[in-house]
């Protein structure tokens, strides 16, 4: 209840007792006289000096404040301008009280900074700590050795670390001195790309410290990690914009890993296989390490010796999916998913039809 309500409803309350009080007065001619001179019997005078001060009482039981809002008459009038006044105190007051409690609670505050400053620092050290064992243990992750080299055991992507399904395989590979930088082909939809995804996310999660995706692996900590993705074509613009963020990359001498996904639609078949070449030869001579997937493993070993690393597909199912081992074997040149279609068909057919197939498949 705000001071306003207060003072309005103690007026109601002491003009009934003043009317009541009043009636039972009973005034003389010199009584009366006073009045119409503007003066108040000394009856009168009383019954509104007892009214008031009753009001003032239980103003001040109510709001606390003290003060005497009302004017002698009947019914009584409130006193608009000392209304103002005492608000203005109350108002005043309670800045100040405001204001020494937001100081004494500064100084308080203060003299706890130091230790809640500690605190906060230990629960973010403890939730960083519990979040990273909790994202290490609900994927899977294990410590890993640094080393010279690259050698990934059991290594699986992020995103199928917590499927469960029977297609999902961990993979093994490694990249050792001397044999540095490697083209990795497979069949369409033989896992080339996720395992340059792969080793992406453990070189990176590596580089920061976090435990990996893998078991018992020896992984080089290197100045710089590029991963160029798969492009679908680039024109000569966008070719243009190619060479000059991929030439400065490996013109200097830090140490760096490099992993290039099917760069072959960057232009015409033959210059690519020219330029993909030279790739490899600048990232060899850049101190580097280096993972090229590629479709064209047999053009580009005529222009540069590199060691050809394969994902052999077993064939193809009865849906035509894939039947492969994702694990890239060494120095193996992977069968196409063209060539293993025009096998399987082969492999079904009959008289003309099979010796056809038998041709086409001789040119593979």
């Amino acid at each position: 209840m705000d001071l306003d309500e207060i003072v309005s409803n103690v007026k109601k309350s002491s003009d009934r007792e003043l009317k009541i009080a009043i009636k039972n007065i009973d005034i003389d001619g010199n009584e009366v006289l006073d009045l119409l001179n503007n003066a108040m019997p000394p009856k009168i005078e009383k019954i509104f000096d007892e009214i008031i001060t009753k009001g003032k009482k239980t103003i001040k039981e109510l709001s606390g404040v003290d003060f005497d809002p009302f004017l002698k008459t009947y019914p009584l009038q409130i006193d608009d301008e000392e209304m103002k006044r005492i608000k203005r105190l109350q108002s005043s007051k309670t800045e100040n009280e405001l204001f020494d409690k937001k100081i004494n609670g500064s100084k308080q505050l203060f003299n706890l900074k130091e230790v809640v400053e500690e605190e906060i620092k230990e629960i973010l050290k403890f939730d960083f700590e519990f979040s990273l064992g909790c994202f290490a243990y609900e994927y899977n992750l294990n410590p890993f050795k640094i080393s010279d080299n690259f050698k990934l055991n059991e290594i699986l992507h992020l995103n199928l670390a917590l499927e469960k399904d029977d297609y999902i395989q961990r993979i093994n590979y490694n990249l050792s001195y001397p044999e540095t930088v490697v083209l990795l082909n497979s069949a369409n939809s033989g896992g080339k790309t996720t395992l340059l995804e792969t080793i992406s996310q453990i070189s990176i999660m590596a580089q920061i410290g976090l435990p990996i995706s893998g078991r018992d692996c020896e992984i080089k900590l290197l100045d710089e990690i590029y991963h160029f993705s798969k492009k679908r074509s680039l024109d000569a613009g966008a070719f243009e914009s190619f060479l000059n963020v991929f030439i400065p990359v490996v013109t200097t001498n830090d140490e760096k890993l490099v992993l290039l996904d099917e760069l072959e639609g960057i232009t015409e078949l033959e210059a690519a296989v020219k330029i993909i070449s030279s790739f490899i030869d600048m990232i060899k001579d850049s101190n580097s390490y280096g993972i090229i997937v590629t479709h064209m493993a047999k053009e580009l070993m005529k222009y540069t010796d590199v060691r050809v690393d394969g994902i052999e597909a077993k064939g193809l199912d009865e849906n035509y999916n894939l039947i492969v081992d994702r694990t890239p074997k060494m120095n193996f040149l992977a069968k196409s998913t063209p060539e293993l279609i025009l096998k399987r068909i082969h492999e079904n057919s009959e008289g003309k039809l099979k010796e056809v197939y038998g041709e086409i498949l001789k040119k593979f």
